[in-house]
């Protein structure tokens, strides 16, 4: 029944996707009802408008956060989802905030995290509800604001709001993720006295990145030579370097690739690339020189943490490490690493270690925000209906669930996991330019959240 009438639904939800991945929906500055930028606020507005028309409760949680509810009973399922989106850098071949459609594939800023997802869940309750289930159990849509930037929105839910029985976050990979890494945002920064006028080259400014859990796609240096660095950059070859020049001052631009925090080394980080030049280069001798050639050769280009002392494997996972922000002036020096560390591994550990590599140097850990690791076993009752769910829809038998370095809602709710919604195999763009969800993969999903929904509420 489920199979036959999702097809029907198909133009509709593709729809519905682009109004929503129209929004810009960024985090940005504070305003009246809107805790996470004005874009956010109107976003929730508008899906828990279409909820709404659609004949379901719909609850704005005071702009924090909001739920789409079907149904009756004392327990609740609840589908964890957000509406936030990292921003959109540059090198999109279409508008990221168009929705555009071309060769079945719909591309935009949070087609695949998370908004598509959240399109799917909505119209499995809609295909349930129309084809006159009754669930069990309450089934809640709940749509977060602020997942990118630490899920503080959720924080603000669990104050106001009911705690779901049990749940799932469609915002992760197929089949089920029985275990999430732990994830660890470190700022370092250290303070920096009056340089040596040696005759070296000064460093006015170096920036980069926009979010830490985005492998950073430019960095940008601003420096006074007394020397033409024209000739150095273009025999260089070890990045994609710019050189333009501004009366005495040398602009230096980096790119590289961007990727999601959780997998580092499908990207090219421009910072790193950028900081490993300029430490081969004869900088003024004093705090800000010391401070580059300590991110190049305590951190560099590695995404195990090896140089940093803080590498680490279990029997699920390595450590993985990104190095997301970076900004240096003349009178201070800050970065921010985003690590994921293993199951088994402790922060007490990690931090430690950490502790231990900075000592000495002047460097500061001054900001520490860690999310423990997630984990249920795999014959856990909730991962095996989920489980038993996926191998139904599609027929793959010897699928398994799965543990993986990104962080998701799962980990703000219990009896919760994150159940898909990127295949294996497939094409992962979220995080990158040219965010984009196949047209047949998301009518499968819609499928295989309809028979998740019905399974966990009937």
């Amino acid at each position: 029944m489920i199979e036959t009438n999702i097809p029907k639904y198909q133009e509709e939800l593709i729809k519905t996707l682009q109004t929503l991945v129209k929004f810009k929906s960024v985090k940005d500055a504070p305003g009246p009802n809107a805790p996470y930028g004005v874009e956010i606020s109107k976003t929730l507005d508008a899906a828990l408008e279409i909820g709404e028309k659609m004949g379901f409760k719909a609850v704005n949680v005071d702009h924090h956060a909001g739920y789409i509810e079907f149904g009756e009973g004392k327990e609740m399922l609840g589908i964890l989802c957000h509406l936030d989106v990292v921003p959109e850098g540059t090198g999109w071949s279409h508008p990221p905030y168009a929705g555009v459609v071309v060769d079945d594939r719909l591309y935009g800023r949070g087609t695949l995290d998370d908004k598509g997802p959240m399109v799917a869940c909505l119209y499995a309750m809609k295909i349930l509800k129309d084809s006159g289930f009754t669930p069990q159990k309450r089934i809640r849509l709940i749509l977060g604001t602020d997942e990118e930037s630490g899920s503080n929105c959720m924080k603000y839910y669990l104050e106001k709001a009911e705690k779901p029985t049990v749940a799932f976050s469609p915002d992760a990979d197929f089949p089920v993720i029985h275990g999430e890494m732990g994830i660890v945002l470190a700022e370092f920064t250290k303070k920096f006295g009056p340089q040596d006028e040696d005759g070296g080259i000064k460093v006015l400014e170096i920036k980069g990145g926009t979010a830490p859990n985005m492998v950073p796609e430019l960095a940008t240096a601003s420096v006074v030579s007394p020397f033409d660095l024209s000739e150095i950059v273009a025999l260089y070859d070890k990045a994609d370097l710019v050189l333009t020049q501004e009366g005495s001052v040398s602009h230096i631009k980096c790119h590289g690739v961007s990727a999601h925090g959780s997998t580092p080394e499908k990207g090219v980080n421009a910072i790193s690339q950028l900081i490993q030049f300029l430490s081969i280069l004869d900088l003024q001798i004093g705090d800000t020189s010391d401070f580059i050639r300590y991110i190049a050769e305590r951190i560099g280009t590695e995404t195990d943490g090896e140089s940093l002392g803080i590498a680490h494997k279990d029997y699920f996972n390595a450590l993985v490490s990104n190095l997301g922000m970076l900004h240096i002036t003349e009178n201070s020096g800050k970065m921010v690493l985003n690590i994921r560390y293993p199951i088994t591994y402790k922060e007490r550990k990690l931090k430690k270690a950490i502790d231990s590599a900075i000592r000495g140097t002047g460097i500061e850990l001054t900001n520490w925000h860690c999310a423990p690791p997630l984990f249920f076993k795999p014959d856990h009752p909730l991962v095996k209906t989920l489980m038993t769910v996926y191998k139904t829809c599609t027929g793959d038998e010897n699928a398994k669930p799965i543990t993986i370095g990104g962080g998701t809602y799962a980990r703000t709710m219990p009896n919760a996991v994150a159940f898909g919604a990127l295949f294996p195999g497939q094409e992962d763009t979220m995080h990158q330019k040219n965010e984009y969800i196949r047209i047949p993969d998301l009518m499968k999903i819609t499928e295989i959240y309809t028979q998740a929904i019905y399974e966990l509420s009937k």
